[in-house]
């Protein structure tokens, strides 16, 4: 515009711009705009290491999950270990109430894996945190739920008195002195730990069994009542209190009293029911069990059916009972329901759960060194003391559930079978272990399948009697259809083969012992007779084993590497990072053997029973001669360790779990170095190659490394671990139990 001109305010001189629609641009929504409840809850579904990631992002995530212990307390380790990097991790999330962290950290100090420490005091510091860990571990849990941490400082103890499971022992007696609260379970878990022994530590267990009854821990008063039992019962007025008392306790939720309850109102009334009211009572039992989680994360059922199979041959060679195979099932079954395992990795998870079970059940436990050993030394013993900690944690220390067995005693008691009934009703019980089709149902109601299959395949009659109808709430039509796929199941011609394209036939072989007469090998009822016994139509379902797309060879992909038993040509190489202090050990079975292998030994294994070292020391790390060598032919080296060796072995682990002692005095050497023991190899037997059973007569091939022994003449002591049989529980809700306070 030109200086001095002015402008009219017309339209031709003058215009004013249209108005431009300015479209608002929508903010963008990220993590820090939702609401605080939104962000806490995606918070605790993180893992450990993801939590961190998130944490260094922004200030506002990272005043959140600062201030807020829930995020602790709910984040995921999944797969992850304390080392010495995120050891300060675990112990933060342990503090702040995270049950998984606290229990792997417990385990990792007890058994010296994974946190470094000088070798000074190694057990005193380690046995100092491992119960600190274990206590917070069972504080995290329902005040109704069975104590667990007893199941790792169990003995057998080292004698020289630096066992770090006495530590933890000791240091949990002062915490329950100084703490009254909380002090319930703890009490009882020294309780059970005092009951495997022998000597006069075991009269000790009952005065702790009433402290912790007085503290409100209700498993301590049912074993209370179990052990005043048989003094009760000779006095009718005290036996009727008695019942009186686990009535209450069976009320209140705890589940081994609801099954004694059961057995007790079956057996003579004492409460003076009626008969309707009594029937209901056991009825309840049955009808209230839950099904079982479902098994949606086991795709290929074959390689369960394997894994399994594979487990009742290691419960065969080490006799272990049918309960504690049932129970390591059941935890297998539920960690897979709740995680997926690696299929390189599934044997490992499945001897995991047999070691934790044998210390909860059975007399005799499986040692750590020998379940590496039965797995061919596929995994470290590292590997399966983290396995230990991955099932605990995820299952929340629930190591016993309700199994077919516990329902079974009770239908046997309300109708006994003779003998060979009652081992064909057991058979049918393990077979069904093996299809996980059958891990579904409910265990009362397969119970009582089984037991009409077994009442129908031997001909008795009525085939489902009115007693039994009224006791468990189920008729013969509700278990037609199961009673059907049990035996198209567990009776079919179409056996599941391995690699080696041999039957997998481990139940069967365990059940042609003269001790269940034969039962495997009695000839069964076709289908058709057996429809007719069940006035069912022939309409037979099918038996699907489920398996990967097989690979372009035919065979499917990988199946071979999760079927074959390691060879000695193919084991794994120990890392070169390991820790000096792991660098002399072998994975072999010192500890336990069977009656069968002692006979088949005699005199070449010495159990020295001495006081000079603990339990881990003795062993020694194979040599490449070993490992290399044919698998049937197995050299056993008798070389001492020297001084270092034992002060390096010592450093492994002070907690014992091993039966095996070497010599005091250490000089014992043996002039020939090494024996040779040949077997020849059964290609006719079932699962993996390193767990066959040995007899007189059958050959299979066995692989043993026995410790030092000691010169003719001297004295041979076998250590026994003698634990009481025991059991665990189910938590219910109060609508479940309040029929038993009624009555």
């Amino acid at each position: 515009m030109k200086a001095g001109v002015v402008h009219c305010r017309c339209s031709k001189c003058y215009s004013v711009p249209a108005r431009k629609r300015v479209r608002k641009r929508t903010p963008g929504l990220s993590l820090l705009s939702l609401p605080e409840e939104i962000v806490l809850y995606v918070l605790q579904c993180l893992s450990a290491e993801d939590l961190l990631s998130v944490r260094a992002v922004h200030s506002q995530l990272r005043d959140v999950v600062d201030n807020h212990s829930s995020v602790w307390a709910r984040v995921s380790f999944r797969d992850t270990w304390p080392s010495p990097s995120t050891l300060w991790l675990f112990e933060r999330a342990a503090e702040k109430g995270n049950f998984e962290a606290a229990v792997k950290l417990g385990i990792a100090y007890l058994y010296n894996e994974g946190p470094l420490l000088s070798d000074e005091g190694r057990a005193d510091v380690c046995g100092r945190k491992a119960s600190h860990f274990f206590s917070l571990a069972e504080s995290l849990r329902s005040p109704t739920a069975d104590p667990f941490i007893w199941v790792f400082i169990r003995p057998p103890w080292s004698p020289t008195g630096s066992c770090c499971k006495a530590v933890v022992f000791d240091r949990l007696k002062a915490e329950c002195d100084d703490n009254v609260v909380g002090r319930g379970p703890l009490l009882h878990c020294l309780a059970r730990v005092l009951q495997l022994f022998e000597d006069e530590r075991r009269s000790d267990a009952v005065s702790l069994l009433e402290e912790s009854s007085q503290a409100g821990c209700l498993q301590s008063s049912y074993l209370l009542w179990e052990h005043r039992r048989k003094a009760a019962m000779a006095d009718p007025g005290r036996f009727l209190q008695c019942v009186r008392t686990l009535r209450d306790y069976a009320g209140k939720g705890c589940w081994e009293a609801q099954l004694s309850l059961a057995k007790v109102c079956i057996s003579g009334n004492p409460l003076g029911l009626e008969a309707k009211a009594c029937s209901d009572l056991v009825s309840q039992l049955f009808t209230s069990s839950s099904p079982s989680l479902c098994l949606l994360m086991i795709r290929w059922t074959l390689l369960r059916y394997i894994l399994v199979d594979w487990l009742v041959e290691v419960t065969t060679m080490k006799d272990f009972s049918s309960l504690t195979l049932h129970v390591t099932v059941s935890c297998v079954d539920r960690y897979l329901a709740l995680r997926s395992v690696p299929k390189a990795r599934l044997q490992l998870l499945g001897i995991a759960c047999m070691v934790v079970c044998t210390r909860y059940i059975s007399k005799e436990i499986l040692t750590i060194r020998e379940a590496v050993w039965l797995t061919d030394n596929t995994y470290k013993y590292e590997d399966l003391v983290r396995m230990m900690g991955e099932v605990v944690s995820v299952l929340w220390g629930r190591i016993r559930n309700p199994s077919l067995l516990d329902y079974g005693e009770v239908l046997l008691a309300l109708v006994p079978l003779e003998r060979r009934s009652s081992h064909l009703f057991s058979y049918i019980c393990e077979l069904s272990l093996l299809y996980s089709a059958l891990a579904s149902p409910p265990p009362a109601r397969l119970a009582c399948a089984a037991l009409l299959l077994t009442r129908a395949l031997h001909h008795h009659a009525p085939l489902w009697p009115t007693l039994l109808a009224d006791h468990t709430g189920f008729s013969k039509e509700d278990l037609v259809p199961l009673c059907v796929l049990l035996y198209v199941n567990c009776f079919s011609q179409d056996v599941p083969k391995d690699h080696r394209h041999v039957c997998l036939t481990g139940v069967k072989q365990r059940f042609e012992d003269e001790n269940f007469q034969q039962i495997s090998r009695e000839k069964v009822m076709d289908f058709k007779e057996l429809c007719q016994i069940l006035e069912v139509p022939e309409v037979e379902p099918q038996v699907e084993l489920q398996v990967e797309p097989p690979s372009p060879a035919g065979q499917p992909t990988d199946l071979h590497t999760f079927l074959a038993s390691p060879s000695s040509t193919s084991k794994r190489r120990r890392d070169d990072s390991m820790q000096t202090h792991r660098g002399s050990f072998v994975a072999t079975p010192t500890a336990e053997l069977s009656n069968q292998e002692e006979t088949l030994l005699g005199e070449i294994l010495d159990w020295s029973l001495d006081t000079s070292c603990s339990g881990y020391e003795g062993d020694q790390e194979e040599s490449e001669e070993e490992k290399d060598g044919d698998a049937s032919m197995t050299s056993i080296n008798l070389q001492p360790l020297s001084s270092a060796d034992q002060r390096l072995e010592n450093c492994r682990a002070q907690s014992s779990d091993e039966d095996s002692f070497c010599e005091a005095d250490g000089k014992v050497k043996d002039d020939q170095g090494q024996e040779n023991l040949t077997f020849s190899t059964d290609l006719h037997s079932s699962g993996y190659s390193s767990v066959q059973s040995v007899s007189p007569s059958s050959s299979s091939s066995l692989m043993l490394l026995v410790p030092m022994q000691r010169p003719r003449g001297s004295k041979q002591v076998k250590r026994k671990n003698v634990a009481a049989h025991s059991g665990g529980e189910v938590e219910e809700e109060r609508s479940a139990n309040a029929g038993f306070l009624s009555l």
